[in-house]
């Protein structure tokens, strides 16, 4: 390997990485190497800030850097000196503080970066800082109120997923911080009453704060640091007692909002870590799995209600995954600030700094292990479910057993009807059997998903039969069955008008039942990372459902991306089409099935004609409004149980 390091040459960088080296900075070509080598999406210049440089230093990087701006000092200027001392040579929007003894990893400037620009009122963003074995060293940090301040999530294991997570914070070190250069300028730099070092980041975050602007905390933006590796202890903690009484003087009105100093106590930094965020009130989701809009099963509505209670209400979201392992995360949920727990609910619970104010729980098996709670989702009536399954059941045992399935699922619904502070039900049908046992109000909350637009395409780029699944259950999948009917009942009358059509099955992890029907003209293409391409491609979407319950999103997704769509009427239960427009075909006779399928695959005038009268069809429904929207709900709920004390263990 070269012991050279070179960097990019950018007209117009966007990111200006100051790296600054003290004296002999021997881990310095280490930061620089890994700079090099792991940022690629986003134009930016190295400035290294030799600060009292040793004769070795100096020649060391005279001989092996090339690409960067390099300064020298032959005096100690302290570490917000030599800031800003940078930041006169400064070309990039953003100022990024990076030291010497971290090594960045890959995606580290570019997800702050992104970040910032997501954030119109970030004026900072950190991220996530780890010792060099892995272990969190901090997720962001807090500031108590005698001034001193603490490492959000320090000496947390390797792969901790409990700040994984943006959220907002006091400051984030100054290790690794990206500041606007424009706030950095308004604001004169860092503070030189702190030399030679400490307290300069901190200052700094707040005084962003006078000025409008937030500091973030972005997890994805990861550095490997020594900590403190370039002064001796003794004389770090001399430092840091002489500038927090300096902090406290400057800052003594806001210290006083803060919580008390217990930094020994990890329920007492997770409450001055939500302070930091602004206090939101705290919503507690119970579901099978964290949603992702690419595994269907109700998860593309799951996840728009995590959205809107995030954003739009401004709660705090936190997610138990009761079935999949909560680790497996998802950078939307990072994105959205929705934390994921990945320990057992009761000692989540137990850990607590505070109880939740609302509890939300999708699916009666996980009400039943963890009510009582708040609010029930009721995304589907699950013995409807079953005992539409029963009827097509292959022996008399098999029918028997789901129909007493059916049976006790029925009286586990009544119950939780009868139990819950309030439901949430997406069809008037299924309302109306809630309303029939529930103590509690009952709200409507339909299934059309926000910011879904018609996909573009003409006729001229689209082919092929597109069946959007799920595959939530393995085998024992509603999914299943449909595709197997229409593969064995539909698809050769299709295939007999169409010669050649073919059926492409998107969905993760498609059980063995499902795959055995995989052939030339049944392709599964797994997951989907934006559906819109998929919807855009296809020409017909078939949701040929023989059993279910509640409004299939499947259907209404389709419909609402102007896709024409053949369904059973189990796959069009509560979907709120107006008859007279006929946005949607559905038949359960696979010969009129296939006759309309067929019918969308060649003839350019039905298919036109279909597709008019769906976007008349999303003209009315973006007219309509719902019975309640989430934010309502919830808000609702919560200024009825609040007394109480809310939620824990």
């Amino acid at each position: 390997m070269s012991d050279e390091i070179e960097f990019p040459v950018e007209d117009e960088p966007v990111a200006s990485v100051i790296v600054l080296a003290w004296q002999s900075a021997p881990l310095l070509m280490d930061c620089l190497k890994s700079l090099e080598q792991h940022v690629r999406a986003v134009p930016y210049e190295v400035i290294i800030v030799l600060n009292e440089p040793t004769s070795e230093l100096l020649a060391s990087v005279q001989r092996s850097v090339r690409g960067a701006m390099v300064l020298r000092t032959r005096v100690n200027v302290g570490y917000g000196g030599a800031h800003n001392l940078a930041a006169r040579y400064v070309r990039g929007e953003y100022m990024v503080l990076l030291n010497d003894d971290a090594v960045v990893h890959a995606n580290w400037l570019e997800a702050l970066v992104e970040t910032v620009q997501r954030r119109g009122d970030a004026g900072a963003v950190g991220g996530t800082t780890l010792f060099p074995d892995g272990t969190m060293q901090e997720a962001g940090c807090v500031i108590w109120r005698d001034g001193s301040t603490v490492k959000v999530g320090r000496d947390l294991p390797a792969g901790t997923r409990k700040f994984d997570y943006e959220r907002r914070v006091d400051f984030c070190s100054g290790a690794s911080l990206l500041v606007r250069t424009k706030s950095w300028l308004a604001l004169g730099g860092m503070d030189d009453a702190y030399y030679p070092a400490y307290y300069e980041d901190t200052d700094i975050c707040l005084k962003l704060a006078e000025l409008g602007e937030t500091t973030w905390y972005q997890p994805r933006a990861i550095i490997s640091h020594q900590e403190s590796a370039s002064t001796n202890s003794e004389f770090r903690a001399f430092l840091f007692d002489k500038n927090k009484a300096i902090f406290r003087e400057r800052w003594a009105e806001l210290l006083a909002e803060r919580e008390t100093a217990e930094p020994w106590d990890p329920q007492a930094i997770d409450r001055a870590a939500w302070s930091a965020a602004g206090r939101p009130p705290r919503v507690l989701m119970i579901d099978d799995q964290v949603a992702d809009p690419r595994i269907g099963s109700g998860y593309p509505r799951a996840f728009e209600v995590y959205s809107t209670l995030q954003e739009v209400c401004g709660y705090q979201l936190s997610i138990y995954s009761s079935l999949v392992d909560g680790s497996v995360h998802n950078d939307a949920m990072c994105r959205l600030g929705v934390g994921v727990i990945d320990e057992p609910l009761g000692e989540h619970l137990d850990g607590v700094f505070q109880p939740y104010d609302a509890v939300v729980i999708s699916r009666p098996h996980n009400y039943e292990r963890f009510a009582p709670t708040i609010v029930y989702d009721a995304e589907a009536l699950f013995h409807r479910r079953i005992a539409r399954q029963a009827t097509f059941a292959t022996t008399d045992a098999e029918k028997a057993r789901l129909e007493a399935e059916a049976t006790s699922m029925r009286e586990v619904e009544r119950e939780i009807c009868e139990d819950a502070d309030a439901i949430v039900a997406i069809s008037e049908e299924e309302a109306t059997f809630c309303r029939r046992y529930a103590r509690g109000q009952v709200y409507i909350n339909g299934p059309l998903l926000a910011q879904i637009e018609a996909t573009p395409s003409d006729l001229s780029s689209r082919a092929d039969v597109g069946f959007v699944a799920g595959w939530a259950g393995g085998g024992a999948s509603p999914n299943v069955d449909a595709i197997r009917w229409y593969v064995r009942e539909v698809m050769p009358s299709v295939q007999a008008r169409v010669p050649g059509a073919r059926l492409l099955v998107t969905g993760i992890n498609p059980p063995p039942e499902a795959l055995r029907l995989e052939s030339s003209a049944v392709v599964f293409v797994g997951s989907v990372d934006r559906l819109s391409d998929f919807y855009d491609s296809v020409r017909v979407i078939i949701v040929p459902m023989r059993y279910g319950a509640g409004v299939k999103n499947k259907t209404i997704e389709a419909l609402q991306y102007g896709l024409p769509t053949v369904s059973t009427n189990v796959g069009a239960e509560g979907v709120p089409v107006d008859p007279e427009l006929g946005a949607l075909l559905v038949s359960d006779n696979a010969d009129d099935f296939a006759a309309r399928v067929a019918a969308l695959l060649e003839d350019h005038g039905a298919w036109e004609m279909q597709r008019r009268r769906i976007l008349l069809q999303i003209d009315q429904w973006r007219e309509a409004s719902s019975d309640a929207v989430w934010e309502t709900i919830v808000e609702r709920v919560m200024k009825v149980t609040r007394p109480s004390g809310g939620v824990d263990g």
